[in-house]
């Protein structure tokens, strides 16, 4: 009796379609969430005017457009994610080339580099710095 290999990815296409309906998901709340910020600080602008103490003001915005430009990095990585699920490059390395293990990709979806070269390129950079 012989035992054939069979040569199957490691990411099956259903759980491809499940980290693509998690990542549009995660996607579309950014963005509802980056339209209600515009208008929040839009509308907190106007409202600076009337504010005795412009300081807080100032620091309430820095934060928000801090937290808005973490959310822009994050659609960036999702929009990336998205499309290496396309291209058929998702779930793999894209610095040595190996599989991204299923328990790191269901923690971090948006993520292109397995463990061990995450961690050394923090190393890297912990040097560097």
């Amino acid at each position: 009796m012989t035992t054939e290999v069979i040569d199957r990815p490691h990411i099956t296409d259903e759980e491809l379609d499940r980290f693509k309906k998690m990542l549009n998901t995660a996607m579309r709340e950014l963005l509802d969430q980056a339209d209600s910020a515009v208008s929040e600080l839009m509308l907190e602008r106007s409202r600076d005017t009337e504010l005795i103490d412009s300081t807080a003001a100032d620091i309430n915005r820095t934060m928000n457009l801090h937290l808005h430009s973490r959310k822009s990095r994050l659609i960036k990585k999702i929009k990336d994610a998205l499309k290496r699920i396309e291209e058929g490059s998702y779930g793999y390395c894209d610095i040595c080339g190996e599989e991204i293990s299923l328990k790191r990709l269901n923690v971090r979806p948006v993520t292109s580099k397995c463990i061990a070269c995450k961690e050394a390129q923090e190393r890297m950079e912990a040097l560097i710095s």
